[in-house]
């Protein structure tokens, strides 16, 4: 039941083209505006082209990973939540294969960006560099499946629709995706760190040139993950209770 559930609803994810247009062609133009306006020296150690690079990309994945909890919020609505509590998935089941599904949507951002880098942008980097950046920034998705995950529980689809945006913007823009926090004053600078967008960017250009791998950001990510996921189990549990 668990394995159908979850190929129905990337299924379903992937049906819908403005979703993934959105998700993977923003990305990769801006990053192609981008490239052109400021594609000439290093940041930290890194070429600006590969900076970019992975900050777009970290933007498009989040983006998607985010994007796919909407879900949540129409299947509440049209009381398709409870039917499925009708049948043997379990609920920690029908969690897993959400966040499993806001996963799986992230890929194709990466891909897409990291083939833009690669084939426009000449970005030149060893095999080793381009899977480690490439899976790190994929795994480092995972509190934001589960950010997704809350916000479907605790928005309406109407609401919804403008608050993963918002979301995702204010994330990419003070944790460093889109503003480069050597950029920033200090004060913000510092408070980037707390965010998981920052991090999120941090880990997947470590293999890029910087002083090897920050694990400052597992603790943070991790924690940011717990957390979210104990809301999330709690809130699940108050809809269950409502329904």
């Amino acid at each position: 039941m668990t394995t159908r559930y979850l190929m129905l609803e990337a299924r379903r994810a992937y049906r819908n083209k403005r979703f993934l247009i959105f998700t993977l062609a923003m990305p990769v133009v801006l990053f192609l505006i981008y490239v052109q306006m400021y594609g000439k020296g290093h940041i930290n150690g890194v070429s600006v082209q590969a900076y970019l690079m992975v900050s777009m990309a970290a933007f498009g994945s989040m983006s998607a990973a985010m994007s796919a909890g909407s879900r949540i919020a129409l299947e509440r609505q049209s009381g398709w939540n409870r039917q499925l509590r009708l049948t043997p998935l379990k609920p920690l089941s029908y969690l897993l294969a959400k966040a499993a599904v806001a996963m799986m949507v992230g890929v194709p951002a990466v891909v897409f960006v990291y083939g833009a880098g690669a084939l426009v942008a000449h970005v030149r980097l060893g095999a080793g560099e381009w899977a480690v950046s490439a899976v790190g920034l994929w795994l480092a998705l995972i509190p934001f499946a589960v950010l997704g995950i809350l916000i479907g529980y605790v928005a309406s689809p109407d609401s919804a629709q403008a608050i993963y945006p918002a979301t995702f913007m204010v994330l990419s823009l003070f944790g460093g995706i889109f503003i480069p926090v050597e950029a920033m004053p200090k004060l913000m600078a510092n408070l980037a760190q707390l965010l998981p967008s920052y991090w999120l960017g941090i880990i997947g250009r470590s293999p890029l040139g910087l002083a090897g791998f920050e694990w400052k950001a597992v603790p943070v990510l991790l924690a940011w993950t717990v957390v979210l996921t104990l809301i999330v189990v709690r809130r699940y549990r108050v809809d269950t209770a409502r329904a």
